[in-house]
């Protein structure tokens, strides 16, 4: 430091940065807190936003206000280095507040007011003008010092304006020079100029080539799409005045077109209206820079605008690479949907004296629900309906597994030629010589016994999936209307009458399946008299939720029940129905299974 200048010029040099760094910081704050009086006042959800950016504001205050009580006591030699850790402290919080304000301003809440708009677009104002003195508090500290000694021979710029003979510490930033390497790393970019003037366009190919941009310099806005679309660009700075199209025009167009108005653009003209800006802003320009520009707030505003560009760019990759990998997914979700789809029956069966009837809703596109109906030996036919634990693929490869389980176990396969070959078989006879029908009705099958040997395999091969299922498993015999069953942890089952009165329910006769191996399941009987009616069900029926958050319950299902229905196929569009009506818009977070068997009167 130069040794002519003194203590009481370093104290008037450190109040009249102490000023100059207050005075916006004070501005963010007093618009800030009017702004969300107003927001508040509205009830309006922006009021975080708002908050957050004077949380950002009060560190800031904190900061010069730290500043200020380090330079009281420090050694006047050392304030240059004290200023210096300054834009460290405070550039996050500034950029925070910049980017509060662009996001504010983008709200529909906040472009249909005037008046917000204005004191969002004073802050940011503020901000951005903070942030061009601290990235130049050094510059701005010793051109002042040296401001209060012209005769030091210290070779200042002629471009510095000196204070007035008055006693007042001005200083316009405009002028001050920051020549030679920034001190911190700056985003170059690939920035289009359009302006009519030559010279214009030459003093920014000159200020912006220097800093390390790209530049492409362009007369008019009608020549500026062949560029466009031969080049990409990270910045467009436009001059409102203009030949045949103006300014204006040009920026409505980039601003309505698809291809182009994802980039920035600031406004940079002579016409300093505020009318005109807020016009400017309201189209979607990015910022507004007045002529003659300033070189500080043209460097902060160049480079907050690449960074926002920058991010958004991210932003569209990691968009598309979501979408990319999400259409993926779904194309192999759907392809599971369709594979599981196989595993429910294609048709339901048909028997002589019985009707049959599933409805099945998966909450997702894979679904842990299942029901299936199919023929076993001795004439009879086997009846589930299942609910594996949790929702998704996880539940969905369960489904698959054990719903074969059943019909493996159960004999179901047998009658497919699926025979186990260690079977004993007349001797010296082979498999394919024997018939099929004699040697099923000489296999012992007990069906339900199947129900144990899924548990102890899914418990001892799987136990560490921590997997399970409720299980309704039934044997019917049409001909005389018996059904053994196991109902594994599952929701009741109801029997009807012919009256639609509730005769009686299948509750559990034993725990989920699959959950530790030799677990104990009963087995139960009943005989259906024609005309009783069998409705199973998974709890996605009963725990569907309305918008309000209120459950179907079991109650409106019985009276579902108890109404008046011509077929089983009846029955169950008269459920569906009334789940659709219960639920209404409200989304559907479990799957939703049916299964109706009635025993149809003579």
């Amino acid at each position: 430091m130069n040794p002519s200048i003194n203590s009481v010029d370093i104290e008037s040099a450190t109040a009249f940065i102490r000023h100059e760094l207050r005075t916006p910081i004070n501005a963010i704050v007093g618009y800030g807190e009017m702004v969300q009086e107003e927001l508040a006042e509205a009830n309006s959800p922006l009021t975080e936003e708002i908050d957050t950016l004077l949380v950002e504001a009060q560190k800031l205050l904190e900061i010069i206000n730290l500043f200020v009580k380090h330079s009281d006591g420090e050694d006047k030699s050392d304030f240059q280095k004290l200023f210096s850790t300054i834009p460290h402290s405070t550039n996050f919080s500034i950029t925070n507040i910049i980017l509060n304000c662009d996001s504010l301003l983008e709200a529909e809440e906040c472009t249909n007011e005037l008046e917000l708009t204005e004191d969002i677009r004073k802050i940011k104002l503020a901000a951005l003008r903070l942030q061009g003195l601290v990235n130049n508090i050094e510059s701005i500290f010793t051109n002042f010092l040296e401001s209060l000694n012209p005769g030091n021979g210290t070779g200042l710029s002629p471009d510095f304006i000196f204070p007035s003979s008055s006693n007042t510490n001005e200083i316009s930033l405009g002028n001050i020079k920051t020549n030679g390497v920034d001190s911190r790393e700056l985003l170059k970019g690939k920035i289009l100029v359009v302006d009519d003037n030559p010279s214009n366009l030459d003093l920014f190919f000159q200020h912006l080539t220097r800093k390390g941009h790209a530049v492409t310099t362009c007369l008019s806005a009608k020549d500026v799409l062949g560029l466009l679309q031969s080049q990409n660009y990270d910045l467009i700075l436009l001059d409102l005045l203009m030949p045949e199209t103006n300014g204006d025009q040009f920026l409505e167009y980039l601003k309505t077109s698809v291809e182009f108005q994802h980039i920035p653009v600031i406004i940079v003209s002579a016409l300093d209206e505020f009318e005109s800006i807020i016009r400017c802003i309201e189209m979607g320009a990015e910022d507004f820079l007045p002529k003659p520009f300033d070189p500080v707030l043209l460097k902060a505003r160049i480079g907050s605008s690449l960074e926002k560009k920058r991010l958004r760019d991210q932003e569209k990759l990691y968009t598309q690479q979501v979408e990319g990998l999400s259409e993926m997914m779904a194309k192999e979700l759907e392809k599971g949907r369709q594979m599981q789809k196989n595993f429910l029956p294609a048709h339901l069966l048909t028997r002589s004296g019985w009707e049959f009837s599933a409805y099945f809703s998966p909450a997702q596109q894979l679904a842990g629900d299942f029901y299936d109906l199919f023929e076993l030996p001795g004439d009879r036919l086997g009846i589930v309906v299942a609910d594996v634990c949790d929702k998704g693929v996880g539940a969905a490869l369960f489904m698959g597994l054990f719903r074969s389980l059943i019909r493996i176990f159960s004999g179901q396969a047998a009658l497919d030629g699926l025979i186990n070959p260690s079977f004993n078989l007349p001797s010296g006879q082979g498999l394919l010589d024997v018939n099929l029908d004699n040697l099923l009705n000489n296999i012992n099958f007990e069906p339900l016994e199947s129900i144990k040997l899924i548990n102890n395999y899914v418990a001892i091969n799987h136990g560490e999936a921590s997997m399970f299922a409720t299980i309704f498993f039934g044997i019917l015999e049409p001909s005389s209307g018996k059904l053994s069953y196991i109902n594994g942890g599952h929701e009741p089952v109801f029997i009807v009458d012919s009256n639609h009165q509730l005769k009686t329910k299948l509750t559990s006769t034993g725990p989920a399946v699959g959950m530790l191996p030799d677990l104990q399941f009963k087995t139960a009987e009943i005989i259906l008299q024609p005309g009783d009616l069998l409705l199973s069900y998974t709890d996605g029926v009963t725990e569907a939720k309305s918008p309000t958050g209120n459950f179907f319950g079991k109650e409106k299902l019985l009276n579902a029940l108890g109404s008046s229905f011509n077929s089983v196929d009846q029955l169950m569009l008269n459920i569906k129905e009334s789940l659709e009506e219960h639920m209404g818009e409200a989304q559907q977070f479990d799957d939703i299974t049916l299964l109706a068997i009635k025993f149809q009167t003579t």
